[in-house]
């Protein structure tokens, strides 16, 4: 396996670990559990369980633009009140930026 094939799973691995963390969070945010201090309330969590579903698709069936997507999504979760998921799928973007 090239470099580039071991850089692009890296990518896909870490997209989905986001999505699934950011998916956790969005429950905890549903539940006034929330891990941010700041948030949206419902519709914080509402949006980032759409864009942690985006990101675990991305990572199982990537696009040609999949990193700047990724870098979208990821940012937005931030915003939206998922941090940690957010960060994973940054990590991922990165990833894919250097392959």
């Amino acid at each position: 396996m090239s470099e580039t094939q071991e850089a692009d799973k890296g990518m896909r691995v870490m997209a989905v670990v986001g999505g699934f963390v950011a998916i956790i969070e969005a429950v905890m945010q549903f539940m006034d559990a929330g891990i941010m201090p700041y948030g949206f309330g419902i519709i914080g969590a509402v949006f980032s369980l759409i864009f942690a579903i985006v990101a675990i698709a991305l990572g199982i069936k990537p696009l040609n633009y999949t990193p700047f997507i990724l870098a979208l999504v990821g940012i937005l979760l931030i915003v939206f009140a998922s941090l940690i998921g957010g960060v994973f799928i940054l990590l991922a973007t990165f990833i894919g930026f250097l392959s």
